[in-house]
C-alpha cells in the first residue's frame, strides 16, 4: 500500500493536477476469484479506481489491454474513463469510478437483459485491432488440456478420494464424446469482434441513470461472438440464475444483430455449449485439489452455492446437451460426489 501511494503521489498525482497530500488510497475488500487488487483513490470527492496486476504472467499484457480499452470505449459511456497508465511506473491502471450498483449474482429481469444485450452490441462494434486472452490458444490444444486436466483429477481421486472416481470417469467420458464437436468447430470460420473475455455478472454495473456499465476488461480483446455468448450464459457467477427461455431476451438480439455477417454464429453457439460446461468443471476442480491440498475444503462455496452442487450443475449440462433444459438429469446426479463434504 505505501508503495502504491508512493507512485500515486509521486507519479500520477501531477498528472491529475494534484498535490500529493491531498491524496488517500484505500485497499478494496477482493471479490471472489478476483486476481489483482483493487484501490480506492481519493482527492476530496473525486474518486478513482487504481488497479494493481499481480499475477505474473499477465504483468505486461493484462494492463496493457485494460488501458486500451478503456480509451476504445471511452466515448462509448459503457466503461470507466481512463485516467492513467504507463508501463515504466508499473503494472497499474487508474480509471474514474463507475458509481452504481453491481449485479454480481442479480436475477436479471427481462429488461436487464434486453439493455445488456445492447451494451454487448455496441461493444462488439468496436474497432479493435487485438486478441482477446487466450484467444491463440486452439480449440485442439484446450481440448487437450482438459483432457490431461481430468486424466491428473482421476488420479488423484484414486489416491485421495475414491468415490469422486465416478465423477472423474464420466467427465472423461464426456470429453471424448465432444472429439467431433471440437473438430466441427475448428473447421467452421467466424467473424471476430471486440469481446469481454470475462462476462461475469459482477463486472455489470446499474448506474444511477438506469444504463448500464461494464468494469475489468483485462482479458478483452477480439474473439469469436458465438465463444462470447457462450461464455455469459455459462459462467459460475450466473449460470444458475437464469433458464436457457429466459436468456432469450438476451440471445435472441445478439444473433440477430451478428448473423447478418456471420451466418454460422448461431450454430457455432450451439457447440460451444457443448464445451464450456466441462471447461467450467475443470476449472473448479483444480481449484477443489488445491483446497484440498492445503486443507481448506471445509464450507468451500463456488460464487454461492457448493462447490459440489455446482460442479453436479455443470455436469448435468454437458450431459443433457444438445437440450438446454437439464433440470431431469441433474436429479440423477445428486449422489455424485466430486470432493468430500467437510
Amino acid at each position: 500500500m505505501t508503495a502504491l501511494l508512493e507512485i500515486i503521489s509521486d507519479q500520477i498525482a501531477p498528472t491529475l493536477g494534484l498535490k500529493s497530500g491531498r491524496i488517500s488510497v484505500t485497499l478494496r475488500s477482493p471479490l471472489e476469484n478476483q486476481s489483482n487488487r483493487l484501490y480506492d483513490v481519493w482527492a476530496g470527492d473525486r474518486h478513482w479506481i487504481a488497479k494493481e496486476y499481480i499475477k505474473p504472467e499477465e504483468l505486461e499484457s493484462a494492463p496493457r489491454r485494460e488501458h486500451k480499452t478503456l480509451c476504445l470505449l471511452a466515448p462509448l459511456d459503457i466503461a470507466p474513463q481512463p485516467v492513467f497508465y504507463e508501463p515504466a511506473v508499473g503494472p497499474i491502471v487508474i480509471y474514474e469510478y463507475m458509481e452504481g450498483q453491481m449485479w454480481d449474482r442479480r436475477h436479471a429481469s427481462p429488461a436487464d437483459l434486453q439493455k445488456l444485450a445492447e451494451v454487448w452490441l455496441k461493444l462488439n462494434a468496436a474497432p479493435a485491432d487485438w486478441a482477446s486472452r487466450g484467444h491463440e490458444r486452439s480449440l485442439h490444444i484446450i481440448e487437450q488440456e482438459l483432457q490431461q486436466g481430468i486424466q491428473n483429477y482421476l488420479d488423484w481421486a484414486k489416491q485421495m478420494f475414491e468415490p469422486a472416481t465416478t465423477a472423474a470417469e464420466m467427465c472423461l467420458e464426456i470429453l471424448a464424446s465432444r472429439h467431433a464437436v471440437i473438430q466441427e468447430l475448428s473447421a467452421y470460420p467466424s467473424v471476430p469482434c471486440f469481446g469481454r473475455g470475462d462476462p461475469r455478472f459482477a463486472n455489470v454495473i446499474q448506474r444511477p441513470n438506469g444504463q448500464l456499465g461494464l468494469v475489468d476488461w483485462e482479458d478483452s480483446g477480439l474473439r469469436d461472438p458465438a465463444k462470447e455468448a457462450a461464455d455469459i450464459v455459462s459462467h459460475p457467477n450466473q449460470e444458475d440464475l437464469l433458464s436457457w427461455d429466459e436468456w432469450q431476451v438476451f440471445i435472441a438480439p445478439y444473433l440477430a444483430a451478428h448473423s447478418k455477417i456471420d451466418p454460422r454464429v448461431g450454430v457455432r453457439l450451439q457447440r460451444y455449449l457443448a464445451i464450456f460446461p466441462i471447461f467450467w468443471l475443470m476449472i473448479i476442480i483444480r481449484r477443489g485439489i488445491q483446497l484440498a491440498s492445503a486443507n481448506r475444503l471445509a464450507g468451500w462455496m463456488s460464487n454461492g452455492i457448493p462447490a459440489n452442487l455446482r460442479l453436479q450443475r455443470y455436469l448435468a449440462r454437458a450431459l443433457a446437451w444438445p437440450k438446454m433444459d437439464y433440470k431431469d438429469t441433474l436429479e440423477t446426479l445428486r449422489e455424485i460426489e466430486f470432493f468430500p463434504e467437510c
